[in-house]
């Protein structure tokens, strides 16, 4: 059985006209992962390498760390806990979760979220949203550029591994990726912000 045939015959029986991407298998290597504010992101899937539909990574993230509120204004985003715990706010609702729970943040809605537990560890997840939308999915470009390779599939000596770029820059990457973090200048980036988006550490 010729498998690439078959499924060929099968689009085109469909009416559906396109090349099928690649399929692959990734692991955590140092080349795929950042350190950044003390996290450490893994990449597992970029955008570019599955069509922009989608972006997969996983968060090293130490006690009482987190981002500032934000809004992905085209992709659900979805977390998976491997261990640990974190309080995520979605428009200031707490939603609070530990080990194998799954949190889902819909597209649309500013949210952010700390980590509970001395270290947690979870599955970060992108999708696109609507048909309709652009497809983006590019996280790791944040992180990248707020921060450094990491240089083991450890966490960072440090928190703050390198100065934060300017506020303006960060809106601007921000921007580019179809996101807005509301009044960044006045809410700041760093960690613990409480269910109003206040910081408060």
């Amino acid at each position: 059985m010729d498998w690439k045939a078959e499924s060929a015959a099968l689009r085109k029986k469909r009416g559906i006209d396109y090349e099928p991407l690649e399929p692959f298998v990734q692991g955590p290597t140092v080349e795929r992962s950042i350190w950044y504010e003390g996290q450490m992101a893994t990449v597992y899937a970029r955008g570019a390498e599955v069509g922009q539909t989608c972006c997969f990574w996983e968060g090293v993230i130490p006690e009482h760390v987190g981002p500032p509120p934000h809004v992905h204004h085209y992709e659900h985003e979805v977390f998976f806990l491997r261990d640990g715990s974190i309080t995520a706010y979605v428009e200031g609702e707490p939603l609070k979760a530990t080990k194998d729970q799954l949190v889902f943040m819909p597209a649309g809605r500013i949210h952010w979220f700390v980590s509970t537990s001395p270290v947690t560890r979870m599955f970060g997840f992108t999708v696109t949203a609507a048909k309709q939308f652009p497809y983006v999915n590019d996280a790791p470009a944040l992180f990248e550029m707020i921060g450094v390779p990491a240089q083991a599939l450890t966490l960072p000596p440090t928190i703050e591994v390198k100065p934060m770029p300017e506020p303006a820059e960060i809106v601007r990457m921000t921007r580019d990726m179809g996101a807005d973090m509301p009044d960044l200048e006045r809410l700041g980036w760093r960690r613990n912000y409480n269910d109003k988006g206040e910081k408060v550490t």
